[in-house]
């Protein structure tokens, strides 16, 4: 893994040590060590914070799996002066312009990642990425939304979305694998069912997964009244070991729909809190 100075969980990595991915797109690239074959693509789009250390240190472990992976900043071309935990919302349209960037990189740098499929995985904020990249790219072979994608704001139409979210999930085809948990405050087990219903009126394969008990960001282990040790493990396990079986298949003929949850029969969505 490639050295970066330790900062708090939402200091995020100024330019200079990203990589240049395109005249306004930089982001945070990691190559496996030892490549056999065709490598595929995972674009880990980062949390609200921006392209911070938990950002590069989750970019550095898809590459140890065996993944391209590369992390676009789409804070790049924003003049962010005087803010910090608050960062504006991102449009779709800059969405894409520093996703294709990040994609057109990430083939460049290996041979055996020319023509490989990609993946994107969008976090938090950024949960609905992959859904808007597979929308307008012919190459996105899987989408994975990680605690993100399903908060109502998503369906919000206007200058950040022309687009109407229900819309967006029908013109694209690729494979979603959702991961939430039951504590999460920024959206509730309601809101993930109806990104069910979406998905299967689009005869979209989905695979969704619900913890029991996890607040919303627990793979962050910076951030320690959210990180659960454990679950995290298995949800980057999850991660990989889902990529591995859907990036390597032919696309299925048919569709697959399975939804795993387990909540507290009294579950209450107001009861969930902000955590640090």
């Amino acid at each position: 893994m490639r050295p970066v100075e330790v900062r708090g969980p939402a200091d995020r990595i100024p330019p200079d040590e990203l990589t240049r991915l395109g005249p306004v797109s930089y982001g945070w690239v990691a190559v496996p060590d030892r490549v056999s074959g065709p490598t595929p693509i995972v674009v880990l789009c980062h949390e609200r914070y921006g392209v911070v250390r938990h950002t590069v240190e989750l970019t550095e472990r898809f590459a140890e799996a065996g993944f391209v992976a590369i992390a676009p900043d789409f804070y790049a071309d924003m003049d962010l002066t005087g803010q910090h935990e608050r960062l504006p919302d991102i449009g779709d349209a800059a969405a894409l312009r520093h996703l294709d960037a990040a994609i057109s990189h990430a083939r460049s740098v290996s041979a055996a990642a020319a023509e490989s499929p990609v993946a994107v995985l969008g976090i938090c904020r950024t949960g609905s990425f992959g859904i808007v990249a597979d929308a307008s790219r012919d190459d996105i072979a899987a989408v994975i939304m990680l605690y993100g994608g399903a908060q109502p704001r998503e369906y919000q139409v206007g200058e950040l979305r022309s687009t109407p979210y229900p819309d967006l999930i029908k013109a694209g085809a690729a494979p979603v694998l959702g991961i939430w948990g039951e504590k999460d405050h920024t959206m509730s087990v309601e809101d993930v069912r109806a990104l069910r219903g979406h998905l299967e009126d689009a005869r979209r394969t989905y695979e969704f997964m619900m913890y029991p008990d996890l607040p919303h960001g627990w793979l962050n282990d910076t951030m320690p009244g959210r990180f659960r040790a454990e679950q995290a493990a298995e949800t980057f396990d999850l991660m990989v070991r889902w990529l591995g079986t859907t990036m390597s298949e032919t696309p299925a003929a048919d569709v697959s729909w399975r939804f795993t949850s387990t909540i507290a029969a009294d579950y209450e969505f107001a009861a969930n809190t902000r955590l640090h």
